[in-house]
């Protein structure tokens, strides 16, 4: 479909509709009858228009459809049975039983969708196989059938039939490691004597944990009327747990708790999960990073928190959200925010099966947008993706239990940008946890263990580990990364570790699969530049080479960077990639709708000298003679290109090849510009961090090519 058409229309031909995807593919019922009349109408249009009319006949049901046809069996095969390798109706095994849930097409009417469920019911059990359970719903009709591939291809091909997929997965994974004791697990370490600290702003931590005591440095509570710097809620022991070991599933399944950090703890919230009734919001957050900053030289703060009132629909950032972004500048510091959870309520002319029927269009929704204070632009903010789709054991044979998201997947709880000035937001995201929709009892489950994110509990004595879901989670793992990082390079701005994280990440290949027919945004929205690693911000590989330079900018300046392109990057075939990443720290102004007082943009130019591309981009006045624009084809096209990215202080674009570059030269130019908005010339120079990212598909060995062209370390050059 290219257009509209209301289903009102579709009724008065005679068809229901009873789905749609993403790519505007519409689904249609019809009988025999009423889709001989269908083809009737549809062949008078393509005759074209009748003698003296201007338009063929039905032009205004016809021109917005683009093709009319059949679903074919294929089309009924899942996403989990693809994984499977099982792409083909042919590979389905005649003598081989196979357990599938089949799903059929909801008409609206639930007495025909129990008739149709009843009748495939019928056919698989006169064919040998078994029916163990089915759900018919306001949306949903679903079964459980254990079937021969003889039956499985026929049901292929019924017209009814939606789509046969394998069931969710039963795992009992979680539920051991939740009974691991202090006794399964190896001693635990003090941290290293210089180790780099991780401050979480939270509800407080339980500091005699034995996990975290070895690691735990200074806790208070922020201010201090608000008593010890003790967790009575456990959401901040949860999230320090995460802070400090990034991945507590695998140290259980290592059985070795290892810090790398040394943490610390601000309690700025109260026993009602409150903050303080005296205080300004923004003078709790400046003692509290201030004092851990000035006194632990803590470089990375964690604020898993929000204000669920306040989802960001434009207009301007909050006064938390700006003092965040200050003191981020101010200190040089990495703050790292959640996007904050949403909780999805069907309308009210939609179903609770809206949960899975809906998802993940309404997390792009105005409800569902990032909430106070992820809309920052210096912090990092950070979205969930789902860990898992595993259920329970016990639960396998109830097929009314669907989890919401596959692995890799937006959480379905997870919130979207953009943010003010359309920044992309959140920039990063991480494993948060999944939920599952039960139809029987027509309520989301959001408890689940095998869904959900392991971390830390707060009452130990009783068990040390507990599960939670929450965006709070994602962003923990995230400072715990950018930690690391610091303790990789302890002279690294806070723009440079910024730019490295989003420069290591990636989106799923199953986020972008789901998300990527939705809208052009649909991704960064939601999963922004996608999922940091730590191996690939902290080391080069010998395919991927990592160059980088931090620098400050003048005011409505630039500066030109040679950026090395080596013989084997050319002359080998394969899909080739430079990817830039740019991050800076400009004055913030909340009372502003134009937040930021200096914006920064990035170019990639080949085929030129560096006298022409700094010709180009130099500024004049009206007695100078003029230099032409670079042409288009020497200008790199980068995804996303310049209007998406450049609202955002931390900006990442691609460049990808197929073709041989070689016409364009053995040196490319990166063009990086600081422009002046509102801000002062005090704030001059502007501090900025680059990325660059040379990778060849091919096992080439780009990285010490271009370190022995360079003669140096891999580090960017500025030239002008």
């Amino acid at each position: 479909m290219s257009g509209n058409v209301d289903e009102d229309t579709w009724r008065d031909l005679g068809l229901t509709l009873v789905g749609q995807n993403e790519d505007r593919v519409l689904v249609l019922f019809a009988s025999d009858a009423e889709l001989t009349e269908f083809r009737r109408r549809l062949e008078a249009y393509q005759s074209g228009p009748r003698e003296g009319r201007k338009h063929a006949p039905f032009a205004a049901l016809f021109a917005n459809i683009d093709e009319v046809g059949r679903i074919q069996p294929v089309d009924r095969i899942g996403r989990l049975l693809k994984l499977e390798r099982i792409e083909q109706p042919d590979a389905f095994v005649d003598g081989t039983t196979y357990t599938v849930d089949l799903e059929l097409w909801h008409t609206g009417d639930i007495q025909d969708c129990r008739r149709r469920i009843d009748q495939v019911s019928d056919f698989v059990t006169n064919d040998g196989g078994r029916v163990t359970d089915t759900y018919v719903g306001p949306s949903l009709v679903l079964a459980r059938i254990k079937a021969e591939g003889r039956t499985i291809r026929t049901l292929l091909t019924l017209d009814p039939v939606a789509s046969i997929d394998l069931p969710p997965r039963v795992s009992i994974r979680v539920s051991q490691q939740l009974d691991t004791s202090l006794q399964d697990l190896r001693p635990v370490p003090s941290p290293p004597e210089d180790a780099q600290g991780i401050c979480v702003l939270d509800s407080g931590v339980t500091a005699g944990h034995p996990l975290l005591a070895p690691a735990m440095g200074e806790a208070t509570a922020v201010p201090s009327r608000l008593g010890t710097s003790a967790d009575v809620h456990g959401h901040g022991t949860r999230v320090a747990g995460l802070a400090l070991y990034g991945d507590v599933q695998g140290c259980i399944d290592s059985r070795n708790f290892i810090p790398q950090l040394r943490l610390f703890s601000a309690r700025v919230l109260n026993e009602n999960i409150g903050f303080d009734d005296e205080d300004l919001i923004t003078t709790q957050m400046r003692r509290a990073i201030e004092y851990f900053k000035n006194t632990h030289n803590c470089r990375v703060f964690n604020a898993s928190l929000g204000d669920k009132r306040m989802p960001f629909n434009g207009g301007r950032v909050s006064p938390w959200a700006s003092i965040l972004d200050h003191l981020a500048r101010e200190l040089d510091v990495i703050i790292v925010v959640s996007a904050g959870n949403y909780d999805h309520e069907p309308s009210p002319d939609a179903t609770p099966d809206d949960h899975v029927q809906g998802y993940p269009k309404y997390l792009l929704e105005p409800p569902a947008k990032i909430i106070e204070p992820a809309t920052g632009c210096i912090v990092v903010t950070v979205g969930s993706l789902t860990n898992s789709a595993n259920l329970p054991l016990g639960t396998q044979t109830n097929v009314a239990l669907r989890p919401i998201a596959q692995p890799a997947q937006p959480s379905p709880f997870t919130r979207s940008g953009p943010g003010i000035g359309h920044a992309v937001k959140p920039e990063l995201c991480e494993f948060g946890g999944n939920c599952a929709y039960d139809g029987d009892l027509r309520r989301l489950r959001s408890e689940l263990a095998e869904l959900s994110i392991v971390s830390l509990n707060r009452e130990y004595l009783a068990r040390l580990f507990c599960t939670d879901i929450g965006t709070s989670y994602a962003s923990a793992k995230v400072a715990h990364s950018a930690a690391r990082l610091c303790s990789q390079f302890p002279a690294a701005s806070a723009n440079l570790i910024r730019a490295l994280l989003a420069a290591s990440a990636k989106v799923p290949p199953e986020s972008r699969e789901l998300l990527e027919s939705i809208s052009d945004n649909a991704v960064l929205q939601l999963c922004g530049y996608g999922l940091p690693s730590l191996p690939r911000a902290m080391f080069s590989d010998s395919n991927r080479a990592i160059l980088y330079a931090e620098n400050e900018l003048p005011f409505d300046r630039f500066h030109v960077y040679e950026v090395p392109i080596v013989e084997e990057f050319y002359a080998v075939d394969g899909e080739r990639q430079i990817t830039v990443t740019l991050a800076f720290d400009p004055p913030v102004r909340h009372s502003r709708l134009d937040y930021l007082g200096t914006t920064m943009s990035f170019r990639l130019i080949r085929g030129k000298t560096v006298e022409e591309v700094a010709a180009a981009f130099k500024q004049r006045d009206s007695t100078q003679p003029k230099v032409p624009r670079i042409p288009t084809r020497y200008d790199c096209p980068m995804s996303p290109g310049p209007t998406v990215r450049e609202g955002s202080t931390l900006q990442k674009a691609t460049f990808a090849m197929k073709r041989n570059p070689r016409n364009y030269g053995d040196t490319y130019f990166l063009v990086v510009r600081c422009q002046q908005e509102w801000a002062r010339h005090e704030s001059s120079p502007q501090r900025y961090a680059a990325v660059v990212t040379i990778q060849h598909r091919a096992a080439v060995d780009l990285y010490a090519r271009i370190q022995a062209r360079l003669q140096q370390p891999v580090r960017l050059r500025a030239t002008v």
